[in-house]
Formats: C-alpha cells, structure tokens, sequence
C-alpha cells in the first residue's frame, strides 16, 4: 500500500500529476494585522492576527531581564476596518471582541456598529448588543428622505403635486428632530433613519 508520504513524493517528481495535484499552500490569509506594543521599554513588541495568536505570544514575551511582559497597546497596522477599530476603542482588555465577535460581523453589522460606537459613543458592549436594531441608508440625507417619501409618503400625493413637495426642507427637519443621522465611513457617506430611537 503506498502512504501519503510516497504519493507526495511520487505527485513531486510527476509533472503530470503535479497539475492534477498541486501541493496545498501553507500559507495563511489574514483579514487584520495587530501589533502589541509593550508598555515596558525593555521588552519588544510582535505582530498578531488572532487572539491564540496574542496570547501565546504574550504569554511567553520576557523582558532583557527575563520578567514576565504583562501590559501592551494594542496597534492596528493593516487591514479594511481601521476606522472601526478605533470607534471600538480595541484595547489588551477586549481585543478577544476584535479577533472572534467583530472580524466576523458582516458589511451591514460593521457600519451599524461604528454608527453606535463611534457616532453614539455607545460602549462596545452596548453596541454589540443593539447592533440588529439599526436602519442604515446607503447615501446623505436627501436621498434618504427621498426613500421614505417613496416608501411612505408618496401614495398620497397626487403626482402632479409632488413636484412642490421640498425634499430638502423634509430631509432637514428629520436630521434636525433625531430621526436622521449623517455620518461617513470608510469614505463612503451613509445615514442612520432611527437615530432617535435607539
């Protein structure tokens, strides 16, 4: 019977079989990277991708007089949710949120949770768990007052009377009366339509 071992040595030295069996990459694919950075000035700090990761590496880290290194701040160094990151205010204490609860989030959760944190101020705990209670547009506030309008409103507007209806005075009064909150991320503009009752 031949073994695994022989069948990659036999797949290695075989171009054929080589294309129909190309060795499997090692190599991983990491959507955050971290750097924890020592409070301590005789120690040296390391990069992170996942909370095994952090604590194995912590663990582990010793001073130039080999004392245990127990205190980091926690970098973002690359990756598409810096902004996120800070709205979170990721720290050694909650970075496990980070690696298992956020990076996991999809593009919706992700914008309504920096709309809570970082918008609100919500603390993260709190805006973990009101996450699913957003309404976020995809746009300014006009263009989301235009949605409610359509969606609401416009049944009962004769159309040939619409044309003096002011989107841009409604969109304002709901921006000014809560129920609309503006705000950018990640470059792109959008608007939370139940800001008041969160």
């Amino acid at each position: 019977m031949t073994t695994t071992a022989n069948n990659n040595e036999i797949n290695c030295n075989n171009t054929v079989a080589h294309f129909l069996a190309p060795e499997t990459s090692n190599e991983q694919i990491f959507s955050t990277t971290l750097f924890a950075q020592p409070y301590n000035i005789d120690a040296q700090g390391f990069y992170c991708h996942n909370t095994e990761e952090f604590e194995t590496l912590s663990d582990s880290l010793r001073d130039r007089f080999g004392c245990p290194v127990e205190e980091f701040e926690i970098q973002f160094i690359d990756g598409e949710d810096a902004d996120l990151f800070e709205a979170c205010d990721i720290n050694q204490a909650n970075l496990f949120m980070w690696f298992d609860k956020i990076e996991v989030l999809d593009d919706h959760e992700k914008i309504s949770l920096y709309f809570l944190a970082g918008v609100l101020g919500y603390s993260l705990d709190s805006a973990m768990n009101k996450i699913d209670e957003v309404s976020i547009f995809h746009g300014d506030t006009q263009e989301a007052a235009e949605e409610l309008f359509d969606d609401c409103y416009a049944h009962a507007v004769p159309e040939n009377l619409r044309f003096y209806f002011d989107m841009e005075k409604f969109a304002r009064d709901l921006e000014i009366s809560g129920d609309f909150n503006e705000f950018e991320y990640n470059g792109t503009t959008y608007t939370c339509m139940n800001a008041c009752g969160i």
